[in-house]
């Protein structure tokens, strides 16, 4: 017999200025807060926070589905590089760029990822750096093809972030049926004043 899904909560820290600092999920959200404290990491955001919300999804690929939606559009202050969804990039299957017009070669490697399916909205791109590497092309040749394909409306640039397949617009708050799949916003918010 097929084991239950487990409910899993996405929860969200604030600062005490109520700024969002992290999105994450877990099926012990009190446990994982602890863990992010002891966590080597170059920023502190655990120090900072202050409260958490949870929201109970029924199963761990709801509170996934639905930490990638709010991680998207309200972007917390955070959150690494673990929580994109990055393209799956075969510098195999790129061949190393020709004499001439490579900024019209390395646009139409990309558009063709994307026109086909394998790079997705809301993906984020491989590094300039990976590209360079791959395809023997200078990192400014790279960013004049990103460019293009931006003022195309095929890639946005999100600073500090990162080159991501462009998304349709959203109305930036997660869909009715996510919202049944999870428990909606009617979460209690946990004070951390006292640690």
């Amino acid at each position: 017999m097929p084991e239950s899904p487990e409910p899993t909560a996405l929860y969200r820290y604030f600062d005490a200025d109520d700024v969002l600092l992290y999105i994450g999920i877990s099926n012990d959200p009190d446990f994982r807060g602890k863990a992010h404290l002891y966590e080597r990491r170059p920023d502190s955001w655990p120090k900072q926070a202050v409260r958490r919300t949870d929201e109970w999804c029924a199963s761990r690929e709801a509170a996934l589905a639905n930490e990638k939606v709010a991680i998207e559009t309200e972007k917390p202050l955070y959150n690494g590089t673990h929580n994109y969804d990055d393209v799956e990039f075969e510098p195999s299957t790129w061949p190393v760029a020709e004499r001439g017009r490579k900024v019209e070669q390395i646009a139409a490697l990309i558009r063709g990822e994307i026109e086909a399916g394998r790079w997705r909205a809301g993906q984020r791109l491989p590094s300039i750096r990976a590209m360079t590497e791959t395809t023997g092309v200078s990192q400014p040749l790279i960013s004049k093809a990103s460019m293009r394909l931006q003022q195309e409306g095929l890639l946005v640039f999100e600073p500090g972030r990162g080159l991501f397949v462009k998304a349709p617009p959203t109305s930036g708050r997660l869909s009715p049926a996510s919202l049944a799949e999870c428990g909606g916003s009617g979460s209690e918010g946990l004070d951390f004043e006292g640690r």
